[in-house]
């Protein structure tokens, strides 16, 4: 150690000797750092890449949102509470306007039954599911095709709708040929168009339209690009509307992601501001000079640069959550500085040149530091451990920024300093620390047996059933504060007929075609049967678009003996016999062409990804359960009630069980049945983690058993009085902030840290008054690092980013309790008991 001691002291004399050296470095590191951040930083806006990654409902959720068509879809609410204006007339007017705009794709704004488009749509629609269809049903079917077939129907459909049958006549626009309707048969056991995707509220009050878009990527800056002709379009409509103009709210990824790459600049700017501000008055509070705090602000910046330059070498993309990391480094990194500062600016007073107070500073300190910064990366490395890339992330880089903050407050920070810099005298906060100190000299026992009585009061509060510590599963509680595209989401949610209940989502991936077809069909058969049982409410599938390659190879051969010249002949004859105008026929043309090409060997009528106009509203129906990758597809499951526990989810995993299929189940409430028990256990894991790296560590400082008992029973009982003070509080907990837990464990120990190097300095001297000064000297610096750190902490209250806010306030909370532990329970426990 003592070599790694003097080491340290070499490196702190090398920088106050060549200071132009260490400061041409240190240029040299910016330019690199900015160079990496500028060519290779990535952000990644995904709330999913907060969650851990090892549930399959994770995944299936993440599957969902990159194969999927929705990914790139609005759904915008027209919403009239009050009646007050013509909301179906407002609605057609701005679909007619939507479908005007560049980055509208296609709208759907009524089912795709209820439109012209939509009617002669499904006969191209029904190609590839009449092919579907059982062999023997698909032969009952074929003498349809026939000649004098085709002429005995239109002249009986004629003879229908000239009695006034108004059947009659939707069939003849709907299904001239009778081919349709055994093709859509199936769809009817699989879904129903109105409770697959509900487009008005039963109250009136609302109309749902759905967009897809061309969005070229999914990044934040496309996102942003989007939201803005959104939001331009949606001005001009309600401008151009005469009388009053209902709510147009939205929603969708694109919404969300905008929102939240948005609020990542707030972020950013206004608790990084917020931490430098309370750091800073902190500070000058404490020392009453600036340029120390210029240099200590300046080496801050540095660690910064350095943690998210390494983030873009170490990580593809970095996670906003990320962005917290310099408020967290300014809150933590500063300590060191004050330390640092507060023994050097003692070295002075007595004298020391400024080479001479830095190295003593550096001598005294530099041990405690370097442990100090080792326990806090520590902490914060342990969240490799929470399986969330997010907050991994966040954990590996205010780990390498206190790391380099430790090195760079030894060194540059004294560079930045001067020669010339004369420290203040001793102030007001440093004769009351000398006031307390000296007291505790004369009576250590009073201080330790109250502040014991307050923390074993609070953890009686914390551990019986006195109130309750709130614990949020709702997805709502990661949403960032005010958010426009959840706001949508709730409301839409809550006036559709199924509000009271959220689906379940169950994804199939299948290797090919045939088993695609095969595990449909079982999942199928297993989830209607539970339907019937009640066990569930609803079941929407993809399993009539789940086509069977032998039954298409099969039915494709029967299509040879078809005269499909004459069947056409027969079609033209007919219509102009019985006087329709054979224009509006297109469609029953269209699929006896597409027929007579399968017949032939082509096989693209069976693909309807080529045959669908990309404008048609029936693509919204395919891609909500089609996935753009083959084989891939996805069913809408309407439990009874909404999941709330894991032993629900359980129950309705056993449910839809179905042997031979691989089905990912997943959905938000479904999600959150995972993830609460997964962040209880992630909580104590940490935690322990964390206990036994510090005491480990911990056994190296002290040596002795008695003060290191001393110092757990502290962090034990600080973690006590933070639960107590969340449930007096009312500050809740989520998925998330308990890993604030660790986190405390790591930063809290510090102190305890800081306190033996101050009672072991003040040991050193012979005399009491050289004692009590050498001791409030460094417990001056060590009251305010706490401060700073509960204000680095606390400044991430500012955030929109729920995650990172509420991380911020318990960390902040807990932070408090450990400082307030330390200075009024170790130290006077240490000097009572004479602990070296």
């Amino acid at each position: 150690m003592q070599l790694r001691m003097s080491l340290e002291t070499r490196l702190a004399r090398f920088a106050v000797r060549r200071p132009y050296l260490v400061v041409g470095g240190v240029v040299a590191f910016i330019l690199v750092c900015v160079a990496v951040i500028a060519f290779r930083i990535r952000l990644d806006s995904d709330v999913l890449n907060l969650l851990p990654q090892r549930f399959d409902s994770v995944q299936a959720l993440k599957i969902y949102d990159r194969e999927f068509t929705q990914a790139r879809e609005l759904t915008f609410g027209i919403l009239d509470e009050q009646h007050a204006t013509d909301l179906d007339g407002f609605t057609e007017r701005f679909c007619e306007e939507l479908r005007k705009e560049p980055w509208v794709v296609r709208v759907l704004d009524r089912s795709p039954m209820e439109s012209p488009e939509g009617t002669q749509e499904v006969q191209t629609l029904a190609v590839p599911l009449l092919l579907n269809l059982e062999p023997g049903a698909f032969s009952d079917i074929l003498p349809k095709l026939q000649p004098t077939a085709i002429k005995d129907r239109l002249a009986r459909k004629k003879a229908e709708i000239e009695a006034g049958s108004p059947k009659a006549e939707m069939e003849m626009n709907f299904d001239p040929l009778g081919l349709v309707t055994p093709a859509l048969k199936p769809l009817a056991g699989s879904f129903s168009l109105d409770s697959a995707r509900p487009l008005a509220s039963p109250d009136g009050t609302l109309r749902v339209v759905v967009v897809a878009t061309n969005q070229n990527g999914l990044d934040a800056f496309a996102c942003q690009t989007l939201m803005r002709q959104v939001e331009d379009c949606k001005r001009r409509v309600r401008a151009g509307w005469t009388g009053p103009a209902p709510e147009i709210l939205v929603t969708g990824r694109t919404a969300y992601v905008s929102e939240m790459s948005l609020g990542m600049r707030h972020d950013i700017v206004w608790t990084v501001i917020g931490s430098v501000i309370l750091v800073a008055g902190v500070f000058y509070v404490g020392f009453r000079r600036f340029r120390p705090l210029m240099a200590i602000l300046l080496v801050l910046l540095l660690c910064c640069l350095a943690a998210v330059a390494a983030g873009t070498l170490f990580f593809h993309e970095l996670n906003v959550i990320t962005m917290g990391l310099c408020s967290i480094l300014v809150g933590l990194g500063v300590d060191f500085g004050m330390l640092l500062y507060g023994t050097y600016q003692t070295g002075r007073n007595l004298g020391l040149s400024h080479e001479g107070a830095t190295e003593e500073s550096v001598s005294q300190l530099g041990r405690g530091i370097l442990f100090g910064a080792a326990t806090t990366a520590a902490a914060f490395v342990s969240l490799l451990l929470s399986e969330s890339p997010g907050f991994a992330q966040l954990g590996v880089l205010i780990a390498i920024g206190i790391l380099f903050a430790a090195l760079f407050m030894m060194t540059v920070f004294f560079v930045l300093v001067g020669r010339r810099h004369v420290p203040g005298d001793h102030d007001i906060i440093f004769n009351a620390t000398q006031r307390y100190v000296d007291r505790l000299f004369i009576a250590p026992r009073p201080v330790v047996f109250a502040t014991l009585a307050t923390l074993i009061a609070l953890n009686l509060v914390a551990y019986l059933p006195i109130g309750t510590v709130k614990f949020q599963a709702n997805p709502k509680s990661l949403e960032p504060a005010n958010s426009r595209a959840g706001f949508a989401l709730r409301t839409i949610m809550g006036k559709m007929p199924s509000a009271g209940v959220e689906p379940v989502l169950a994804i199939v991936k299948a290797g090919d075609a045939k088993d695609f077809h095969a595990q449909w069909s079982k999942a199928q058969e297993r989830w209607l049967a539970a339907r019937e049982r009640g066990e569930i409410k609803s079941v929407n599938s993809p399993a009539a678009f789940a086509l069977s390659p032998e039954r298409l190879e099969a039915n494709t051969a029967k299509l040879s003996a078809v005269d499909f010249p004459a069947a056409r002949k027969a079609l033209s004859e007919a219509l102009e016999q019985e006087g329709f105008e054979a224009a509006s026929f297109k469609g029953a043309f269209h699929m006896l062409d597409a027929l007579e090409a399968l017949a032939h060997g082509d096989r693209t009528p069976a693909d309807w990804r080529k045959t669908l106009p990309v404008r048609s509203s029936w693509r919204f129906v395919l891609d909500r359960f089609l996935s753009n990758t083959p084989n891939v597809g996805a069913a809408y499951i309407l439990p009874n009630k909404t999941i709330s526990s894991a032993a629900e989810q359980q129950q309705l995993r056993k449910i839809l069980e179905t042997p031979g299929v691989n089905a990912h189940l997943s959905g938000w409430s479904y999600v959150m049945a995972d993830l609460e028990p997964w962040s209880r256990a992630t909580l104590i894991e940490l935690s322990v983690v964390m206990v036994l790296f510090n005491i480990v560590l911990l056994i190296f400082i002290y040596r002795a058993a008695a003060p290191l008992l001393v110092l757990m029973a502290s962090l034990g009982l600080s973690i006590g009085a933070m639960i107590a003070g969340l449930k007096l509080t009312g500050l809740s907990l989520n998925l998330f902030n308990v890993l604030a837990f660790p986190l405390v464990l790591g930063v809290g120990v510090d102190y305890g840290i800081y306190v033996v190097i101050a009672v072991r300095q003040a040991a050193r001297q012979r005399m009491a008054g050289e004692q009590h000064h050498a001791l409030a000297a460094i417990v001056k610096p060590i009251l305010l690092s706490g401060l700073t750190a509960v204000a680095g902490f606390g400044s991430l209250g500012l955030a929109d980013n729920p995650a990172l806010s509420s991380l911020g306030l318990v960390c902040a909370f807990g932070v408090g309790c450990c400082l307030f532990s330390t200075l009024f329970f170790i130290l006077p426990a240490y000097l009572w008991r004479g602990y070296r």
